[in-house]
Parts: C-alpha cells; sequence; structure tokens
C-alpha cells in the first residue's frame, strides 16, 4: 500500500472519529438521554462502518496479491529459463499488469535499478509482505534458495506448483464450506423469528393491565440511577424507529439490538469459516445486519412486530 493511500486512510479515520465526538458531544450538551444515546449510536455505526470499510480494502488487496502470485513465479521461471539473472527477470516481470502485486514488484524492480542485492532486494519485500504468510513464506524459500546457489529455476518451478496447489485447496475448502456460511444465514433468520415469535405473544401480555403477571412487568418501570438512562435509550429507540410506546418499548428495543449484535458477529464467524479470516467476515456482516434491519422494518410495517 502506497504512502498516499495510507495519507488518505489516517485523513478518513481522524475525520470519522472526529465526527464521532463531535455527536457525542451534541447528544451530551443537548441534555436529552434520549438524544445522546441516538447520537452513541449512529457515532458507533461511522467508526464501524469506517474501519470496516478499510480492513476489507486491505484483505481484498492480499488475496488478490495471492491470486497473482502463481502468475508471476510462472513469468519469473520463464525469464529465468531464457538465460537472464534473477534480477533482470524481475525487472522484466515488473513490466506485466499483476494487480494489487505490480505495486510490490515494482518496489522491487526500483531497488534492483539502485543496485540493491537481489537477497536485500527479497528481504525487503518479505518484511513488506509479511501480512500475506503464503506470499512470504515464498519469497524466503526463494531467497534460501538464491543465496545458497541452488537451482533457481528449479526452485521457482516447485514453488509456482506449491502455489497454485495451496491455491486450489484454498478454494475447494471454501467450496465445501459454503454450506457452514449458510448455515449460518439461516440461524440469524431463525433467530429472528423466534425474536418475532416471543414478541408476538410477549407484547400483547404486557399491554393488557388486566393480566397482572408481574413476572412479565417491563424491568424499566422500577428503574433507577444508570439504569434509567439506559431504559430513556430503549423508550426512544423504540419509538424513533418503530412508533411504540408504553410497556412494549423495553422489549422491542432490547430484541432489536440482540439481533444486530448477533448478526454481526455471525458475519465475522462466517468469514472466518469459508476464507480463515475475520476480515472476509465483514462483507458477510453488513449483509447481515442489513437484512436483519431491513427484516425489522418490514415485520413492524407489517404488523408481525406484535406492535
Amino acid at each position: 500500500m502506497d504512502k498516499l493511500t495510507l495519507d488518505l486512510e489516517k485523513k478518513v479515520k481522524i475525520i470519522s472519529i472526529g465526527v464521532a465526538v463531535g455527536l457525542i458531544l451534541i447528544g451530551k450538551l443537548s441534555g436529552d438521554v434520549g438524544v445522546f444515546g441516538n447520537t452513541i449510536l449512529l457515532s458507533s455505526m461511522i467508526l464501524i462502518g469506517t474501519f470496516s470499510v478499510f480492513e476489507y480494502k486491505k484483505y481484498r488487496q492480499i488475496k488478490e496479491i495471492e491470486e497473482k502470485f502463481p502468475l508471476f513465479l510462472r513469468d519469473l521461471t520463464d525469464a529465468v529459463s531464457s538465460g537472464i539473472s534473477l534480477s533482470k527477470a524481475i525487472v522484466m516481470c515488473s513490466k506485466y499488469d499483476y494487480g494489487s502485486l505490480s505495486k510490490e514488484i515494482e518496489k522491487m524492480a526500483n531497488r534492483i535499478s539502485w543496485h540493491v542485492p537481489v537477497n536485500k532486494v527479497l528481504e525487503m519485500s518479505i518484511k513488506e509482505m509479511k501480512k500475506s504468510k503464503k506470499v512470504a513464506t515464498a519469497l524466503k524459500i526463494l531467497r534460501e534458495g538464491y543465496m545458497s546457489g541452488g537451482n533457481t529455476i528449479a526452485v521457482l518451478t516447485s514453488l509456482s506448483e506449491s502455489f497454485e496447489r495451496l491455491e486450489e485447496i484454498g478454494k475447494e475448502r471454501k467450496s465445501i464450506l459454503n454450506q457452514y456460511v449458510v448455515l449460518i444465514y439461516a440461524i440469524s433468520f431463525i433467530f429472528l423469528a423466534v425474536v418475532a415469535m416471543i414478541q408476538k405473544i410477549l407484547i400483547p401480555i404486557l399491554s393488557n393491565p388486566q393480566l397482572g403477571l408481574s413476572g412479565l412487568s417491563n424491568p424499566c418501570f422500577n428503574c433507577f440511577g444508570a439504569g434509567c438512562s439506559l431504559c430513556e435509550f430503549y423508550r426512544v429507540t423504540a419509538f424513533s424507529l418503530f412508533g411504540v410506546k408504553e410497556e412494549a418499548f423495553y422489549y422491542v428495543s432490547l430484541f432489536f439490538y440482540l439481533s444486530v449484535v448477533q448478526a454481526f458477529f455471525a458475519g465475522l464467524v462466517a468469514g472466518q469459516i469459508s476464507e480463515g479470516s475475520y476480515r472476509a467476515g465483514i462483507r458477510h456482516s453488513v449483509i447481515l445486519v442489513s437484512l436483519i434491519i431491513g427484516i425489522f422494518f418490514i415485520m413492524y410495517r407489517t404488523g408481525i412486530l406484535g406492535v
């Protein structure tokens, strides 16, 4: 990742933090607990969204580098097989398009043009590519083979074949485990269905003063201290989003936030299972959270929400 991209990322993160802090201060100065709660919620969404986007972007860049690396190894093997040195082969390959990997190869070529020894160039690239264990390990093997004076062509051929095999295994693993990702999505929707059933049964009971079931009473009716602030936040959430008031607000807000939190972490688990990285789960989390929020609104509009 170049300096310009890093500077842009840093600026966007600083701006998002500043906006989040500003919103929280505005909510605090308003003196309204509900407004303060909503500004905290909005600030959290801004921060989580901003940092998640950049994390997922880094993950996609690493995946693209790993996907293009076998092609680079094949081209490097062909160049060395033609009789030129490894350093000249790297410079030649730097003219080809390998997507995100091209920037890293260009760095290697530039260092070689500055008369930096190949082993030092590879060593620096290993440090820069440490976020991808597969690429870093392949570069280490190439460096050791070059330093030992072994058959560079044989080393490159073996690395290329091994890397391609690893990529194939990764794709097979992802294909096999996709069924569990579908299961995680299903669990999120089942959780939402259970919530809907509980609300459909529980809220009418709470709304009926003639039943007088003390075990199902709204705990916010007897709140004290900081608990009242949380209850007010629940009250504002339920009323502003779904138009719910009186006895029902506590359980509507509680189940809403439980569903959103469950969807977010379920998405992270889905990414870890399918691709072995929580960063990959950010995409699943965004999809699941968006679906859950959307379905909650549909449930309210259609009366399934029980209010």
